[in-house]
């Protein structure tokens, strides 16, 4: 089946109008970075993030040819299932329908929005990496649910997208945005409540939780360090969307 016929049958174009947008109900999502988990598998070191209490997982492995991103995702999401843990993965619109992902995440060099939003209609999430506060207000205007911006402080994973933005750019871009946003990039323990400070809506991480050995340990530390700093339900800090 074609992707175009896969939009006919899973979200009619008068749907993506009418359908209400799905809210973001978690504030601490893991970006993956398989280079990172030394001496184990992928899966693994996921499976133990998810059992330690990891709301979401972005699936961002980019430069693996479609078979084995397929065979990996479909691995990833029989583990997030298992918990109801939203499991969203970059770019790849045509897999995210195909494996009835939670959402995809985009970058600059994606698809818009707007046609991803066509592909994946609105019972699925779309989150965009922003890199300043113009590219945070833009993606919600465009349509997104969320943006992910950074990097905020510095970190080896981030360098390639410049100099560290720190806290008056995120508030900056907290205070102009439409859509909920996320702050990536150097993110720590210490830093939560100051990034939540800024008007943050919740954070991202990836060598912070991937890069350590107790993979488990450290998830629960963060989740409760999140869970700290923002006590509502997410659901309940609405945005305009």
């Amino acid at each position: 089946m074609g992707v175009a016929s896969a939009v006919a049958l899973i979200c009619p174009l008068r749907c993506v109008a009418a359908c209400p947008m799905l809210p973001v109900n978690f504030r601490l999502l893991l970006v993956t970075d398989r280079s990172l988990v030394h001496g184990r598998s992928l899966e693994s070191a996921l499976r133990e993030s998810v059992a330690s209490g990891v709301q979401a997982i972005q699936l961002r492995e980019r430069d693996l040819p479609t078979r084995e991103l397929l065979s990996l995702t479909q691995q990833i999401r029989a583990v997030t299932q298992e918990r109801a843990v939203p499991l969203l993965i970059n770019d790849r619109v045509d897999l995210a329908v195909a494996l009835d992902l939670g959402g995809v995440h985009l970058r600059a060099s994606s698809l818009p929005v707007s046609a991803a939003r066509r592909v994946v209609g609105r019972h699925r999430l779309i989150g965009v990496s922003a890199h300043s506060v113009a590219e945070a207000r833009q993606a919600g205007d465009d349509g997104a649910d969320y943006v992910i911006l950074g990097p905020i402080f510095e970190t080896p994973s981030k360098r390639e997208f410049g100099d560290p933005l720190g806290f008056a750019v995120l508030a900056d871009a907290c205070r102009h945005s439409s859509v909920p946003v996320f702050a990536i990039g150097g993110i720590t323990r210490e830093r939560i409540e100051s990034v939540r400070d800024a008007g943050a809506f919740g954070v991202a991480m990836i060598g912070g939780i991937l890069g350590r050995a107790d993979v488990g340990n450290v998830t629960a530390d963060m989740q409760s360090a999140v869970r700290t700093a923002w006590p509502s339900d997410p659901r309940d800090d609405s945005h305009a969307r």
